[in-house]
């Protein structure tokens, strides 16, 4: 086979995709999942996990920072539907890809958005202390 042709049931990578990548944090005392890069079908598990761990350490608030990502499809969505439904307030700080993504689902009123992880915070320790 030639180079750039594709032989039946081989597998070929979306080019460009640069994954995703997920960890737990803590910033002014709340626990916040940190995201970077593409959330979709492929690497949205990898947002779960964190999430996952978070609630655990934290199940009455959760920040999700997606300000490093790229790109964020339903899958994405279906990873924050989750935690919403396992945390009491799920804050999210969200880029122009993410934020479109929440408001043509019709969620936007769901979930807080916010533009930084200090306004996040800040949110939280209203929400905690009021």
């Amino acid at each position: 086979m030639g180079a750039g042709s594709v032989g039946k049931g081989e597998h070929v990578g979306y080019e460009g995709h640069s994954g995703c990548t997920a960890e737990v944090i803590s910033v002014g005392g709340f626990v916040v999942v940190v995201a970077t890069g593409e959330v979709d079908s492929h690497t949205a598990p990898r947002l779960d996990t964190a999430v996952q761990q978070a609630v655990t350490r934290q199940p009455d608030q959760l920040i999700v920072d997606l300000s490093g990502v790229e790109f964020f499809d339903s899958s994405g969505m279906n990873v924050l539907v989750r935690a919403l439904r396992q945390a009491g307030r799920v804050l999210v700080v969200a880029p122009r890809p993410v934020r479109r993504v929440v408001e043509v689902t019709g969620l936007s009123t769901v979930f807080a958005l916010f533009d930084d992880v200090d306004a996040a915070v800040a949110s939280a320790v209203t929400h905690t202390n009021g």
